[in-house]
């Protein structure tokens, strides 16, 4: 069995089993913490958070906090304690249990950090504030306290509430009333600018992956139809995002054991290990160069020609499509779990992701990376196409159906033919429509439309629903939306077929190629409309 194995090509499987397995720890890097300042009150053996808005909050949202049926949840507090706050409410004989804690190392400053927790149905209004009474505390010793005062004890501090949308709700609202945006944040410009980074490299590190895959494929394997053959090496980045995937996020989970937030060191030193191998495996990538003579048009020309083609033309429609329905998958998912995860789930979340991670490579992308060569020749590149749109849609209805998390591991299957066929479809298109020595380009224009355009604009969109509307409209809403796109792909294919759209131009362009006869009558069958 092993002497079947082409060698050469070891080395492209093995760069993209340890780039997916890098890159998808990706996914798990936390959110900027969602905190607001709030006051700690304690009094005659009664406390409350005050959460107040200058601006007070919404009918809704109050609506919601005083009629809230959940029994119990907590909040993570970071407390300002000053000398005076300290000498004022616990120098007397019977002070609380509060300040028994903190009465070593008091300097002006020091700030506290410490659990409390609620019944959200005893919360009171007051005005433009909500007080949440506090049944008990939780200090680094993970005891519990009462929350029992004699004196009156009142300090400032800065809230987080994971796990509970009404809380985080209010202290949304207390930042919009004193204008306070996590996007001024330099958290967020950090983390926007490695962002950028990190996907400008992305971008490259496929682009001529891509193209070299294709060309070891075309130069090493007898037959241009080889080139469908993509799929097989490109399931091995299926094998190792599946695989690192679900490791990472069981191990995001047990080391975050006991702890109100998770612990995401230990991801960062598996991509670390992963980027640095997969730059050792690169180096050994045998490549061949392209021969290029001075007749030759530039690479700008070849590129404009290329994309005046009405088939390409639509291929960057249908680019647009998948890339937005792909950028609400890659970006969106995860988040929508979270949100509908109860609080007995919420504790191993990142296990069920990975979970879901592993079946969307194990179930869906490997077996149709595998066999995507076959479908393509079986069924065309416009049928393929087609396709991926048409399960796009049900996917998300199905989503926006879903209130179980666990249904949705038996849904993921559902990856294989979306990404797991769009992908293929997409490079093997690309790699068959560019022109000689053009492939690295055109990989990097298609990747351009598709993540550039389509990824961008569907990640944004989604967003902004998924802040306006929730994640039930969302996925509804891009369920409906991937069916338009697909009638809209329809008819301009059914345009481009009655107009008998080809690609043939005057002079030096991408279809005067010159090859032995039996590969002169490959590349023609290539060219015809009907198979593409």
């Amino acid at each position: 069995m092993l002497e079947h194995v082409n060698k050469e090509l070891v080395p492209m499987k093995a760069h993209y089993f340890l780039y997916n397995a890098g890159f998808f720890t990706i996914n798990f890097i936390p959110e900027i913490e969602s905190s607001a300042e709030v006051t700690f009150t304690c009094d005659r053996g009664i406390s409350f958070i005050e959460v107040c808005s200058t601006k007070g909050f919404s009918p809704k949202i109050t609506y919601d906090a005083l009629n809230s049926i959940t029994l119990y949840s907590n909040c993570q507090l970071s407390c300002n304690i000053t000398n005076n706050t300290y000498n004022e409410s616990c120098s007397k004989p019977n002070a609380t249990q509060f300040c028994q804690l903190i009465r070593t190392n008091v300097i002006e400053g020091t700030t506290f950090n410490f659990t409390v927790g609620f019944n959200m149905y005893q919360n009171l209004p007051t005005g433009n504030c909500v007080n949440v009474r506090v049944l008990n505390m939780t200090f680094s010793e993970s005891v519990v306290h009462a929350p029992a005062c004699s004196f009156n004890l009142r300090t400032s501090c800065m809230a987080s509430c994971r796990n509970n949308p009404i809380m985080n709700h209010l202290l949304e609202e207390v930042r919009n009333g004193r204008n306070v945006s996590q996007t001024s944040t330099y958290q967020f410009h950090l983390f926007l600018w490695a962002a950028i980074v990190s996907w400008v490299g992305m971008a490259v590190v496929v682009s001529i992956a891509d193209a070299i895959c294709c060309a070891l494929l075309d130069f090493r394997i007898l037959g241009d139809e080889n080139r469908k053959d993509y799929g097989k090496q490109k399931m091995w980045g299926s094998i190792g995002f599946g695989i690192f995937g679900i490791s990472a996020g069981y191990l995001i989970d047990v080391f975050s054991r006991g702890q109100s937030q998770k612990d995401y060191t230990c991801i960062f030193y598996i991509m670390l290990i992963a980027m640095i191998l997969d730059i050792i495996v690169s180096f050994t990538i045998k490549k061949k160069n392209i021969e290029y003579s001075k007749g030759d048009p530039s690479v700008l020309w070849e590129l404009l020609s290329v994309g005046k083609e009405g088939r390409v033309l639509v291929f960057g429609w249908w680019c647009i499509g998948a890339g937005m329905c792909t950028g609400v998958v890659w970006n969106f998912l995860f988040w929508y779990t979270e949100d509908i995860a109860t609080h007995s789930e919420a504790a191993w979340i990142k296990t069920v992701q990975g979970l879901l991670t592993g079946v969307q490579c194990f179930l869906g992308e490997l077996p149709f990376n595998f066999i995507s060569g076959a479908v393509l020749r079986k069924l065309g590149h416009v049928n393929v196409m087609s396709f991926v749109l048409l399960i796009y849609a049900a996917r998300f209805m199905a989503y926006s159906m879903v209130r179980n998390l666990w249904v949705f591991l038996p849904l993921e299957i559902l990856h294989g033919p979306t990404l797991g066929l769009c992908w293929p479809t997409m490079v093997s298109y690309a790699d068959k429509v560019a022109p000689s020595g053009m492939r690295a380009t055109m990989q990097g224009f298609v990747g351009a439309v598709f993540e550039g355009v389509g990824v961008s604009a569907g990640s944004l969109l989604c967003g902004w629903l998924m802040n306006v509307y929730g994640g039930v409209v969302t996925f509804r809403i891009f369920s409906i939306g991937a069916l338009i796109w697909l009638a809209i792909y329809w008819i301009l294919q059914l345009l481009l077929q009655k107009a008998k759209a080809s690609p043939i131009h005057q002079g030096h362009n991408h279809l005067a190629s010159y090859a032995t006869p039996d590969d002169a009558i490959l590349l023609t069958m290539n060219q015809e409309l009907q198979t593409y």
